[in-house]
């Protein structure tokens, strides 16, 4: 094989295979492992790191007249040192999934190889020589960048931790397939056996990963349902205590014209101990925070945006809120509340430390759908910096729900979820199915 690489359209196309290996590599690791500076590897550092390793790669192929234990090492080692030096992540984790990856990239190249047959070497067929060699090292390539996506990068972008057991799994599989690529290297490339080894090696990772996404999905839904009763138990409470509240000094201002006159009646006879004693039992009355402000009619949710109002204001947010539900809406209150208040505790949680930080909410039905729409301050591009909103906070599964919840709620209701973000803006649309 290592004849063909001296013609110029095969050596071409052979480079240009090595940088689609590279760009491969650098995308599916880009999405997987969450980046160690906090702005994210820029696109620039992508490029490069995908030019330096296809050259990498070019050097390998030339010193060692394209020897394929050479060149499939390289292809193990150069993406698991581009994952040490601009990711996060446990080494072992690391170096399981590069392996992972390499032999998913060779398993197919390999099958494509069993499918040319003699053609794909001979050079007295050079035109079909070249075909299946485009074939291998750029359609396919292609083709692989789509399907890893799907099949790969998905815990990346849902934040969803694959269960501990995956990994030990994922090694004894991508291990066994890497020596059997290797092992089998030097038999017959073209028979059937050889080809159902290849397709067979090809397929486990593929069907290990859907497996376990199936049940890491289920197990992420189940988790965002149990945050969604808890949020709603918590919420319930706060309605409770501020209902409580509101009685009590319905209470006290139904009854305060008898209250003066019992004091006035003390303070006349002289009886101070007996007033003083009065006066500390009317401190029992809760009314401090009850000046409601109107935001919507639903008086639970309007409750629980007085809620937000104050934190915000606490925090020295500027708070801008309007919400205009239909009175025929179909989406439970309980669902609303939860969307928006998420919502607003990501807002307030981004600005809240912030100069002149402010808080817009607007809510209103637009033909078959409720619109949300919300903005507020932010230090920074957050789609730039941190696109996949990945928590940097400590225990990473215990946090991050919010956007877990809403997405939750978006999906449900068959709805459309959009973020835009610049500098010092983020603003997030909602469209939720309301019919």
């Amino acid at each position: 094989m290592e004849g063909i690489f001296g013609y110029p359209a095969v050596f071409i196309l052979n480079v240009l295979g090595q940088v689609l290996d590279s760009y491969l590599y650098v995308n599916l690791i880009g999405h997987f492992f969450p980046a160690k500076h906090p702005g994210g590897v820029s696109k620039k550092q992508e490029a490069l790191s995908t030019l330096v390793m296809a050259a990498l790669l070019l050097s390998t192929d030339i010193f060692s007249g394209n020897n394929f234990f050479w060149y499939y090492g390289m292809m193990l080692l150069l993406p698991l040192l581009y994952a040490m030096l601009f990711f996060q992540e446990k080494l072992t984790t690391k170096v399981i999934l590069c392996s992972l990856f390499t032999s998913f990239i060779i398993s197919a190249e390999q099958m494509v190889m069993t499918l040319a047959g003699p053609l794909g070497n001979d050079v007295e067929h050079f035109g079909w020589l070249l075909f299946w060699f485009f074939l291998r090292r750029i359609v396919l390539k292609v083709a692989l960048l789509f399907l890893a996506r799907q099949l790969f990068i998905w815990p990346g972008e849902s934040n969803i931790s694959l269960p501990t057991g995956y990994w030990g799994l994922t090694l004894l599989v991508s291990g066994a397939t890497n020596f059997l690529l290797t092992f089998f290297r030097t038999g017959s490339e073209q028979s059937a056996a050889t080809f159902l080894l290849r397709l067979y090696l090809f397929l486990v990772p593929i069907v290990l990963l859907l497996v376990v996404k199936n049940l890491s999905v289920s197990a992420h839904k189940a988790q965002v349902s149990t945050a969604q009763m808890e949020f709603a138990r918590t919420q319930n409470q706060y309605l409770s205590q501020q209902i409580g509240m509101m009685e009590s000094l319905r209470k006290f201002r139904h009854d305060y014209k008898s209250h003066l006159f019992a004091m006035d009646a003390l303070l006349a006879a002289g009886k101070y101990e007996e007033l003083h004693q009065y006066l500390l039992s009317l401190h029992q009355y809760q009314y401090e925070g009850i000046h409601l402000r109107r935001f919507t009619d639903d008086e639970a949710l309007n409750i629980l945006l007085n809620q937000k109002a104050t934190m915000a204001e606490k925090a020295g947010i500027s708070f801008d809120c309007e919400v205009s539900l239909p009175p025929d809406g179909k989406i439970p209150i309980m669902d609303l509340s939860s969307l928006i208040v998420n919502l607003l505790d990501n807002a307030i949680e981004a600005c809240a430390t912030l100069p002149e930080a402010r808080i817009r909410l607007r809510v209103h039905k637009s033909k078959a759908y409720l619109v949300f729409e919300e903005s507020n301050t932010c230090k920074e591009n957050i789609l730039e910096k941190n696109p996949l909103f990945r928590t940097r906070k400590k225990n990473p599964e215990m946090h991050g729900m919010g956007i877990k919840i809403i997405r939750s709620i978006t999906q449900k209701y068959h709805g459309k979820y959009e973020v835009e973000s610049t500098d010092s803006c983020f603003t997030t649309t909602i469209l939720l199915l309301d019919e």
